[in-house]
């Protein structure tokens, strides 16, 4: 049981998983499984006093000769009449416990523990994508997103370290590292950045500061992008979310590379 919660505890961290299980694999059998509802029944039951529950069948193998219905039907009845006089009633729509088992070809697999998982997509089934990430909140969030549609996320995170001091490095690292936990295989890449702004500060109006810095990183990532076979690049950017991020800024910045730039957050 200690290992099974383990495997629950990693499970629910991975995308493309819709809900975990644990279960108990047994003979298809109305009396053995009416024999173990009760037993996963009777315990809530007598801390509770009083219980809604309902039975819920799925045949994958669609030869066993009794429908869904009637298996439920069957168990359920069974556990009625061992249970009903302890407070136990019958509520298909809003059953407090639902005694799920799935028939399969090879077993048959009785559970009650039904936990949700992350659902989205497998990560890396929809290709590798580069994320330009921060210290913030936004571009991990949106790094999350993408994980989450199927994407292994990479990350690019540019380093000024003479203007912010040390932190803004070490808060990223860990973030990669948080972020990884639901991917495994993400990699970051971190490139200085402070020549790009000092010419940029030195040389330019202070107006367009912000523009040209996100414009040369977005060019900058695109060149990792390639080398690393990544498809898209990926950012926290929302319409208005700070001064910069208007929507003719947000042109401005987006025309310098063809690849596709996504913005869950927007």
């Amino acid at each position: 049981l200690v290992d099974a919660e383990k495997c629950t505890a990693h499970l629910k961290s991975v995308p493309g998983i819709s809900s975990i299980s644990v279960g108990n694999s047994i003979e298809p059998d109305f009396d053995k499984i009416a024999s173990l509802g009760i037993d996963l029944i009777q315990e809530k039951l007598e801390s509770l006093g009083q219980l809604k529950f309902c039975v819920r069948t799925r045949r994958s193998n669609k030869s066993f000769p009794i429908t869904s219905k009637e298996f439920d039907f069957e168990v359920g009845a069974r556990i009625m009449e061992a249970l009903s006089s302890k407070g136990l009633s019958v509520d298909i729509n809003r059953a407090d416990f639902i005694l799920e088992v799935e028939i399969g070809p090879q077993e048959t697999i009785v559970f009650d523990n039904r936990v949700s998982g992350l659902c989205g997509l497998p990560v890396g089934s929809s290709g590798q994508v580069l994320s330009l990430l921060s210290g913030g909140i936004d571009s991990p969030v949106s790094t999350f997103k993408l994980m989450t549609r199927g994407c292994r996320v990479h990350s690019v995170f540019f380093d000024n370290r003479t203007f912010l001091g040390r932190g803004g490095y070490d808060k990223v690292v860990r973030l990669a590292q948080v972020l990884n936990r639901y991917q495994g295989g993400g990699k970051l890449f971190v490139v200085p950045f402070e020549d790009i702004q000092v010419a940029i500060r030195d040389n330019c109006h202070d107006i367009n500061r912000v523009v040209l810095y996100r414009r040369m990183m977005y060019r900058i990532a695109q060149a990792l992008a390639q080398l690393n076979n990544c498809h898209g690049l990926v950012t926290g950017e929302s319409v208005g979310q700070v001064a910069s991020q208007t929507l003719k800024n947000l042109a401005a910045v987006s025309c310098v590379t063809p690849m596709s730039v996504f913005r869950p957050l927007i």
